[in-house]
């Protein structure tokens, strides 16, 4: 499903990818988890495009990222920080997103708008909303769309005890229907209760990928995190 292979990564000296290794498979939902600066969120801007990376490969489906059009209609990816158009609603925002997909389908849009309760909010300009609410609205944006992966980086960010919900139940329908997530996260709880399997990164490398039910076997997952940290690369 998604393959990546020596993924480098260096802003100016600093080098911040020094070969990520890492396999997805269909179906799996894996916690992306490492410390504030391990390369988390670069992998996934280079996977996603939004960096460019120096060196390595990534495949998603047997496409690779040079096939650039066909490869983005590959996933969905929820960032941590939104940057919108204030003045255009977020139902005309996510018509367009949705042709842009070619996944226009007004029946599962509306589905998700009430599933998440923004029928009210959902013709209010985007500058109106909280960070919250964007949220909703790009997890309605994704779950309509249903690509092969959806990719988050901080997925519950922002989100009510109902919508933390509501979100749990869609990913669940989602991975049922083939889909295959990968979401970055400081919060081992999260990993424990909606991953598959947990990749660990550690100074710009994958250190463990292993699944959450034998670690948990083990032990815990803070305690896992800790060794890994207290250990050299």
């Amino acid at each position: 499903m998604l393959t990546i292979l020596n993924l480098t990564k260096k802003f100016g000296k600093q080098e911040v990818l020094k070969g990520v290794d890492l396999q997805v498979k269909k179906g799996e939902i894996l916690g992306f988890v490492g410390a504030n600066g391990a390369g988390k969120t670069t992998t996934l801007h280079c996977i996603t495009g939004l960096e460019e990376q120096d060196g390595g490969n990534i495949v998603i489906n047997n496409i690779p990222k040079t096939h650039e059009t066909i490869f983005k209609k590959q996933f969905y990816f929820i960032p941590d920080t939104f940057h919108v158009f204030k003045n255009i609603s977020a139902y005309d925002w996510i018509h367009f997103v949705l042709k842009l997909y070619e996944k226009l389908d007004e029946e599962k849009l509306d589905y998700y708008i009430k599933a998440f309760e923004m029928q009210k909010s959902i013709y209010k300009p985007m500058g109106t909303y909280s960070y919250g609410m964007l949220h909703k609205m790009a997890l309605i944006a994704a779950f309509t769309i249903s690509p092969p992966i959806i990719i988050m980086d901080e997925p519950l960010n922002g989100l009510d005890p109902f919508a933390v919900l509501v979100f749990k139940n869609c990913l669940k329908d989602y991975v049922e229907n083939g889909g295959t997530v990968i979401f970055s996260t400081h919060l081992l709880d999260v990993v424990e209760k909606i991953c598959e399997s947990i990749a660990f990164l550690k100074e710009g490398r994958i250190v463990l990928h292993e699944s959450v039910e034998s670690l948990l076997l083990e032990g815990n997952l803070e305690t896992t995190f800790m060794e890994i940290q207290a250990n050299e690369v």
